[in-house]
């Protein structure tokens, strides 16, 4: 099997999170609206009522305008959310016939996901949503229809896109993929700002101030809540992540200090113009010697879908689980029933993996099963695994770190253009009948 496939296995939930955001800043004010509803669109078997457009109207509107964006007319600005309205439609359609279905156990993973990421636990984020008017219950409806969304695209694009090795190495030395694959830094800041005019004893309380957080972040407080209570950065509210950069996008102040570095190493404050900053290092990758506990296993793969339900798909895995049991050979039964196109005819063989390469509870079981052992059935994202642990090690990933990042990039790519195809695809095959105006 190629192995960089395993990147095409595991999904990556960028979107999702943009996605949540969005949720979060808007659900409070669709929950306050109260329509008389009417069909406006039947779509095969279902259809879209008017509450649906309006609710998702109104949320672009208020993102337009928070954004400071021109307002576009309203009307083609409906035309535009009903059409949207319409495919999503489709697609669950598409999902409830292929008994797609996202567990509790799931949505509380990506939940908790989203939580972290505004430092809060996931009853502390319940309690924000309530407090700033969003129903928690409609705010999980929604991610776990965006979820499965996500599946059906996934299932239906995923296994159209197909990167060779030279495509890869072509990117890898192109001036694009040189650029793109230079080494990064992941850094969170902090800025204690210094205004003009302030007496040097002023700056130095400010100075010693910086001293004293750096002390602090250095005995166990989080960054996050500090960078969002004292830093006057941009990002302060963002936990003071800069994002992924090269030494050429960061400030030439940060990259020389940044350079120096060990991740998760914390850098004295450093004067600027603007005031005092605080640099940590939480990551680098791209042109670095990097060594990571690898996995190989392999693994079946069994999915609902149009013609097998959710509880088909279990009762297969838990068949050929007892089968293994009894002694059958487990390439041959990856051979035969493994859904997984990347790793079918290699017998299941996933080849060596890295932490963080797979769907959260995918990887959790790969790293409670013990080598030479081979776990229950258990489900992610993707489907009902059985997973068998042949070896473990310690490798430097450095190159194959970067032909993943590679493949990924191609592959986000590609994806992006088979999607829109595949969209207007399922659009023009549907039965549409709009009836907005009528």
């Amino acid at each position: 099997m190629n192995s960089l496939y395993k990147s095409k296995f595991v999904h990556i939930y960028k979107k999702l999170t943009i996605f949540l955001v969005s949720c979060m800043i808007s659900l409070n004010l669709f929950s306050k609206i109260e329509l008389i509803d009417r069909v406006i669109a039947v779509v095969d078997s279902g259809v879209i009522m008017e509450s649906q457009l309006n609710s998702r109207v109104e949320e672009i509107l208020m993102r337009l305008k928070n954004d400071k964006t021109d307002l576009p007319p309203l009307n083609l600005l409906e035309e535009q959310v009903l059409d949207r309205l319409i495919i999503e439609e489709i697609q669950l359609q598409i999902a409830d016939r292929a008994g797609i279905k996202i567990s509790d156990s799931e949505l509380n993973q990506t939940l908790s996901r989203v939580a972290g990421q505004n430092n809060l636990s996931l009853e502390e984020f319940r309690i924000k949503l309530e407090t700033d008017g969003t129903s928690y219950r409609s705010f999980r409806d929604t991610i776990r229809k965006e979820l499965i969304l996500q599946r059906v695209q996934r299932g239906k694009v995923g296994a159209k896109i197909d990167i060779s090795e030279q495509e890869i190495e072509n990117f890898i030395n192109s001036e694009e993929g040189k650029t793109q694959l230079a080494e990064q830094y992941n850094v969170q800041h902090i800025l204690l700002s210094v205004k003009s005019g302030l007496k040097e004893e002023e700056v130095s309380v400010i100075q010693d101030n910086a001293s004293s957080l750096i002390e602090r972040l250095k005995e166990g407080e989080s960054f996050e809540k500090l960078a969002a209570s004292y830093s006057s950065g941009q990002n302060s509210l963002e936990g003071g992540f800069l994002g992924w950069r090269t030494s050429a996008e960061l400030p030439s102040l940060f990259a020389e200090v940044v350079s120096k570095l060990k991740v998760g190493e914390i850098a004295e404050p450093v004067r600027s113009g603007a005031g005092f900053h605080i640099l940590k290092l939480t990551d680098k990758r791209g042109n670095t010697v990097k060594f990571l506990d690898q996995t190989l296993a392999r693994h079946i793969l069994v999915q609902p879908s149009e013609i097998r339900t959710e509880k088909q798909a279990e009762l297969l895995i838990n068949d050929i689980f007892k089968r293994l049991q009894e002694g059958e050979d487990f390439k041959q039964l990856a051979r035969q029933f493994s859904e997984d196109p990347g790793s079918k005819m290699d017998g299941g063989d996933l080849g060596w993996n890295n932490p963080g390469d797979y769907d959260p509870a995918f990887e959790k079981t790969l790293n409670a099963t013990k080598i030479g052992e081979m776990s229950e059935p258990i489900q992610s994202s993707f489907g009902w695994h059985i997973i068998e642990v042949l070896d473990r090690r310690n490798e430097d990933v450095s190159q194959e770190e970067q032909k993943n990042r590679a493949f990924q990039i191609i592959f986000d790519r590609k994806f992006e253009q088979e999607l829109q195809s595949t969209l207007i695809e399922l659009r023009a095959e549907a039965y549409v009948d709009i009836k907005l105006n009528s």
